[in-house]
C-alpha cells in the first residue's frame, strides 16, 4: 500500500472532521500519515465527538537542522512518529482551537504541517494529500505564499502544474492566479509547448485538447488571434517532440523545420488535438465524450464550468514536481466547521485515490 502524507489544513475549518470521519475508509486503500500533534488531534476529536476505529499514524513535526523520520511511541489509538526538518518558521503547537474563525496561529500551523508533509513525502513517503487552508490566515501569520502550489514551486525550485477535476474531466491551468490582463503576455509557443510536454509526461493522458484564448478561437483572426497562432504552434511543437524526443524543442521554433518534422512523423499518433478548441463549447456533454482532458490558458475559463459540473467530485493535483500532491477542491467551510453536520467526503477520497494512482505513474516514469 502507498504511504500518503496528509497535511491537516486549517485546523479551525472542516479539515479535521473530514480527516477523522474518513479514516476507517482511507486505511483500506493506503497508509495515511497525518501531520498533526497528538494534543491538537485529541482536542479536535473531543469537540467533534469523532473517534475512528482504526489506529491513526500521527507525525509530530519538529524544527531541526537534521532531517529524520522516526517512530516515537504509541498512545491510545495513535501511533506517533517524529519528522525533523528545517522549517521556515518557529511555532508552538500548544494553542487552543478557535473553531470557524480566522486565526494567525492556525494559519501558521497549517503552513508548517504542509511544509513538513511536503518534505517528508519527498524523502520518505509516496505522495502528499493536502486538506484546505485559508489564505487569509497564512497572511495573518506572515507567510508570503498565496497558496500550496506557489509554495511547492519554491520548496522544490520547479514549475508545478496545477490540474483540477475528476475522472470525467481534468483541466490543467497554463496560468493560474494572475490578472486576466496579464495572461496574453505569457502565451508564447516555446513556453507553452514545454508546459504541454511536461503535462503529458506527468499524466500519460492521450487525446488532450487545448482551449483557445479568444472567443470562437478568434474566428480565423477576426477576434484577435495572435494568441491562437502561438497556441497552434505550441501544439505542433509538443506533438512533434513527443514523437521524437531526440529533437531539440528550440529547433522546432523554426517554422520550416517544424513543418518538415511534422510531415516526417505524420504516421505517428498525436497526443494533443491539432487545433485549439472553442472554449465555450468544449464543456458540453458531446464535446466531453470526445475529449475529457483539457489545457486552459487561464484560471476561470476552465474552473467555472468544471465547478458547475463536478464540484463535489473534483480534486486539485500538483504535477511536474519531485512529489505527487493532491488536494480537495473546496475551502475550509467555516460555516460547517465543528457543527457535526453531514459533509461530503467524495472530493477527499477522490484526492486519496488520485495520489495513489499518480504515485504509480511516477514509479513507471523512473
Amino acid at each position: 500500500m502507498k504511504k500518503i502524507a496528509i497535511s491537516i489544513g486549517d485546523i479551525n475549518g472542516i479539515g479535521m472532521q473530514i480527516l477523522l470521519a474518513s479514516h476507517d475508509e482511507l486505511v483500506k486503500i493506503c497508509k495515511p500519515y497525518y501531520f498533526v500533534h497528538y494534543d491538537l488531534i485529541k482536542k479536535a476529536s473531543k469537540l467533534l465527538n469523532l473517534k475512528p476505529k482504526a489506529k491513526m499514524n500521527l507525525v509530530e513535526f519538529v524544527n531541526c537542522e537534521q532531517e529524520n523520520f522516526s517512530f516515537k511511541e504509541e498512545k491510545e489509538d495513535f501511533v506517533i512518529y517524529t519528522f525533523s526538518h528545517k522549517l521556515n518558521y518557529e511555532f508552538d503547537y500548544k494553542f487552543e482551537l478557535n473553531p470557524a474563525n480566522l486565526d494567525a496561529k492556525s494559519g501558521m500551523y497549517s503552513f508548517l504541517s504542509f511544509q513538513a508533509a511536503s518534505y517528508c513525502a519527498y524523502l520518505f513517503l509516496d505522495a502528499l494529500l493536502t486538506l484546505p487552508i485559508n489564505k487569509k490566515t497564512w497572511q495573518m501569520a506572515g507567510i508570503e505564499y498565496k497558496g500550496h502550489t506557489e509554495a511547492l514551486r519554491d520548496f522544490f525550485k520547479q514549475d508545478a502544474i496545477m490540474m483540477l477535476g475528476c475522472e470525467k474531466l481534468f483541466v490543467a491551468l497554463y496560468t493560474e492566479h494572475i490578472a486576466l490582463r496579464e495572461v496574453y503576455k505569457h502565451i508564447k509557443a516555446l513556453k507553452l509547448a514545454q508546459f504541454l510536454i511536461n503535462f503529458y509526461k506527468c499524466t500519460l493522458f492521450e487525446n488532450i485538447g487545448v482551449l483557445s484564448f479568444n472567443p470562437h478561437a478568434s474566428d480565423d483572426g477576426v477576434i484577435g488571434g495572435e494568441e491562437e497562432i502561438e497556441i497552434k504552434k505550441a501544439i505542433k511543437m509538443a506533438n512533434v517532440f513527443l514523437k521524437d524526443e531526440n529533437l531539440s524543442l528550440l529547433n522546432l521554433e523554426d517554422i520550416s523545420f517544424l513543418k518538415q518534422k511534422e510531415a516526417e512523423l505524420a504516421h505517428k499518433k498525436d497526443v494533443f488535438l491539432s487545433q485549439p478548441l472553442v472554449a465555450d463549447s468544449a464543456f458540453t456533454p458531446f464535446s466531453l465524450s470526445k475529449c475529457k482532458y483539457l489545457v486552459s490558458m487561464y484560471h476561470d475559463l476552465a474552473l467555472a464550468p468544471l465547478k458547475a459540473l463536478y464540484f463535489d467530485e473534483s480534486i486539485n493535483v500538483s504535477l511536474n514536481l519531485p512529489i505527487i500532491r493532491t488536494s480537495v477542491d473546496h475551502g475550509t467551510a467555516y460555516d460547517k466547521a465543528y457543527k457535526n453536520e453531514n459533509i461530503n467526503l467524495q472530493s477527499y477520497m477522490q484526492a486519496a485515490n488520485a495520489a495513489i494512482n499518480f504515485a504509480k505513474i511516477k514509479e513507471k516514469n523512473k
